[in-house]
């Protein structure tokens, strides 16, 4: 399952879902006719879904992803993918876990509203700083690639 749901990736575009949907399909080794029943749809809308001359619903993306067995990340990224909200932000986070970590700490209710205050605040500190570095990132490898040049 891990091969099909890699298919599936956090930076696939959002209306990249006909070719995500076949992937997956394929990767787990199901015709279009078996992946439609078992979704409960028509042959040709899934062939449709897949050659991008239709758009899924949500409820068809939940169902698509349900007869593929796509576990819970592998289904949001695919929601994604056909321009959905996932139904766990947190899912999308899996290569970033320090940003899922935080995501639950500012959702969590038990956390003090100052404490949350103050992690809000130092958030956005980091972002600017990264954001006033970033320049100076992107000129630093102009440099060295044009060293690298000579």
């Amino acid at each position: 399952m891990a091969e099909r749901d890699d298919l599936v990736t956090m930076s696939m575009p959002v209306g990249s879902f006909a070719l995500a949907l076949r992937h997956c399909r394929e990767g787990s080794r199901l015709s279009q006719s078996r992946l439609a029943a078992e979704a409960g749809f028509d042959h040709s809308y899934v062939s449709r879904l897949e050659s991008a001359t239709r758009t899924p619903t949500r409820e068809a993306v939940l169902r698509l992803a349900e007869a593929l067995r796509l576990d819970d990340p592998a289904r949001d990224r695919m929601l994604v993918a056909a321009g959905f909200m996932p139904l766990r932000v947190a899912n999308l986070l899996g290569e970033e876990p320090i940003v899922g970590e935080v995501l639950s700490l500012l959702q969590d209710v038990a956390v003090p509203d100052d404490v949350r205050d103050d992690l809000r605040t130092a958030i956005t500190l980091a972002v600017r700083q990264a954001q006033r570095a970033a320049p100076a990132l992107e000129h630093s490898a102009a440099a060295h690639s044009s060293i690298a040049a000579d």
